[in-house]
């Protein structure tokens, strides 16, 4: 059995070797029960490169406490949670096949083995109001070993923990705030920890955490460098990492370290008040220093300018490690997942398209092909989802008694269905070995291989004018097609076709209207490519110049107008079969029937008005371009 709960906690660290002297009688209006002492042990699993602690995912074997068994601790999106995994029967400590499952897309099928083990000692105080537990304060006294390294760690720690999901913002803002108070007249701080296992192996730690085995490790002091082991293009996508599930040293952590260096560079070539400090009189030194040789003053490091062939992986790296980290939020149901999962994926075939040149074009080529096939599957569930928000927009906006209340269940129960049906084939898409592949090698080519030395030899900045350039003239392109005369054969998207049986647009026939819906649907895939681009290249910290990230921008503005007629069109077509299945079925047509002439009329309208935005987009693109582009 497997339960998911949705985590509302607040960590705080504790200076020192003891637990703190908490004043809780002084709690403001709660009180604490009776505390509950637990001794608890908790083994971490995780790959040989530490694939879930780059993800932010952890995984343990608990025993002891209240919620024996095996956990996986999560970050999804803006989400953090817990899925709880009851140990086998037949083998308790053996990991169950549905844990290895929901974790596939991180380890790619790489072993999962101890890579530490946590003991901890926990008081558990209840907080309590006049209605009842509001809330849990957790004193845990931890001792953590690294199993790589044989390192032992301690510190103390204390979480607040809502125990109730029907409090208000301000009721729990109000629980913090009391318990805040008394932590922090102990001496407690936010604390600076993203999950224990972070500290067992020595990703942070700060004053709170004591090294004390190996007795060599502890005089010297706590590694904490050494805990993730490099991968391709991990340093780039920590640093440029944007929502809420990416690195933990953000850019910040880059720019500091690079700053610090720059100061040290400069004091090495001043030097000016050391040399006042140590310089000695003309025959005052002493036999011992005429002896000695001055050592010669060491050469500030430099660093070479990142190549494009660095940013093109940094930018892959990047994307492959995002699309790995939604997979694992598809696979647990995470709100917008299969949305931000097929972004990545849209976003990596972006940057393989306008780096055309600088990869191995065979391998350039296949990527994009089998990319293309997970956009589908995932762009058909994400169609389920588009209609099934604007179908409620759509009831909502009826005068009251037009469509009955029987007749919204049944279509809202006709949207979830269908939603459900493609979910299961998005996940028997990422469950497949292909998919799992072609992961492996978007890392692979995120690692350096197959990226051409014409990269190489091109500089951060031009590299970034060449790709973002390239993506900006597709736009243009797609944004300029003309619709092919009437007795011209073309080749259209079956979405176009479906478009072309059902409106009519004057002057034009039903394959030209087909057409004319592909330019618009066209154009916005490539708008929304530049924008992928754009946006990637910014978190490799590689600029392509501000005129041509400002019609990256422009072209973002039209993706929107642009989409509008799109998810027209996509609600359309869901209502025209919604319309068959009810005829089979024997339900009230007329709800439906009415939404779909609606959604017509807003499609045709929208097509009318496309020929003007094209217009505008392309006019304002290059008033904005740079003049060689």
């Amino acid at each position: 059995m497997v339960t998911q709960q949705v985590e509302i906690e607040r960590k705080y660290d504790v200076a020192g070797q003891r637990t703190p002297r908490l004043k809780l009688h002084k709690l403001k209006n709660f009180t604490v029960g009776d505390p509950v002492e637990h001794e608890m042990s908790a083994t971490y699993y995780d790959t040989a490169d530490l694939a879930l602690a780059h993800a932010k995912v952890a995984v343990r074997r608990r025993t002891g406490g209240s919620d024996d068994g095996w956990h996986v601790k999560y970050q999804a999106g803006q989400v953090r949670g817990e899925l709880h995994y009851e140990p086998l029967k037949t083998s308790a400590q053996r990991i169950p096949a549905a844990l290895r499952k929901v974790l596939t897309g991180l380890t790619l099928g790489e072993e999962l083995t101890p890579v530490a083990t946590i003991n901890t000692h926990r008081t558990v105080y209840p907080v309590l109001g006049e209605d009842g537990q509001y809330a849990e304060l957790c004193l845990d006294e931890v001792s953590a070993r690294d199993e790589r390294g044989g390192v032992t760690r301690e510190w103390s720690e204390c979480e607040v923990e809502l125990t109730r999901d029907d409090l208000t913002q301000k009721q729990a803002r109000t629980v913090f705030e009391a318990v805040e108070a008394v932590l922090y007249a102990a001496g407690a701080a936010p604390s600076s920890s993203v999950a224990k296992i972070a500290r067992a192996l020595g990703q942070d730690g700060g004053d709170s955490v004591r090294v004390v085995a190996p007795e060599h490790a502890a005089q010297a002091g706590a590694p904490n460098d050494a805990a993730l082991p490099e991968r391709a293009g991990s340093g780039a996508v920590d640093a440029a990492s944007s929502d809420g599930a990416e690195g933990a040293g953000g850019a910040d952590g880059v720019k500091g370290s690079e700053k610090k260096s720059g100061k040290k560079a400069k004091a090495e070539k001043s030097g000016k008040k050391s040399k006042k400090k140590t310089e000695k009189k003309p025959g005052k030194s002493s036999d011992k220093d005429s002896q000695v040789p001055a050592a010669a003053e060491p050469e500030p490091e430099t660093e070479s300018e990142p190549t494009g062939a660095d940013v093109l992986a940094a930018m892959l790296a990047r994307l492959t490690e995002e699309l790995q980290r939604w997979d694992f939020a598809v696979r647990i149901d995470a709100p917008d997942s299969v949305h931000q999962l097929r972004v990545r994926s849209r976003a990596l075939r972006a940057v393989l398209q306008a780096a055309r040149g600088f990869v191995t074009e065979d391998v350039v080529a296949d990527l994009e092909q089998r990319l293309k096939g997970v956009a589908r599957v995932l762009g058909d569930a994400r169609d389920q989802e588009v209609a099934r928000q604007r179908l409620d927009v759509l009831l909502e906006a009826q005068p009251s008694g037009v469509v009955t209340e029987q007749a919204k269940q049944e279509l809202r129960a006709a949207a979830d269905q269908l939603g459900v049906v493609a979910g299961r084939t998005v996940r028997r898409e990422l469950d497949g070995a292909a998919y799992l592949q072609l992961v492996r090698d978007l890392r692979v080519l995120a690692a350096g291989q197959d990226i051409t030395e014409d990269a190489a030899q091109l500089s951060a900045k031009d590299f970034a004018k060449t790709v973002l350039g390239a993506a900006l003239n597709r736009v243009l392109v797609s944004a300029n097609a003309k619709v092919p005369d009437a007795d011209v054969a073309t080749d259209v998207s079956d979405m176009a076709v479906e478009v072309g049986r059902r409106i009519t647009l004057p002057g034009l026939d039903a394959m030209q209207t087909a057409a004319a819906f592909d330019v618009v649907h066209e154009t916005r895939k490539a708008a929304k490519s530049a924008r992928y681009v754009s946006e990637a290249l910014g978190h490799a910290h590689a600029t392509a110049g501000k005129k041509r990230v400002r019609a990256a921008a422009v072209a973002k503005d039209y993706q929107d107008d642009l989409g509008v007629i799109t998810d027209t069109a996509v609600m359309e077509e869901w209502l025209a079969r919604a319309s068959r299945s009810f005829q089979r079925t024997g339900k009230d047509r007329y709800a439906v029937g009415l939404l779909h002439g609606m959604e017509l009329s807003n499609l045709r309208d929208g097509m009318l008005e496309a020929p003007e935005i094209l217009e505008d987009l392309v006019e304002d693109l290059c008033e904005v371009l740079p003049s060689e582009d």
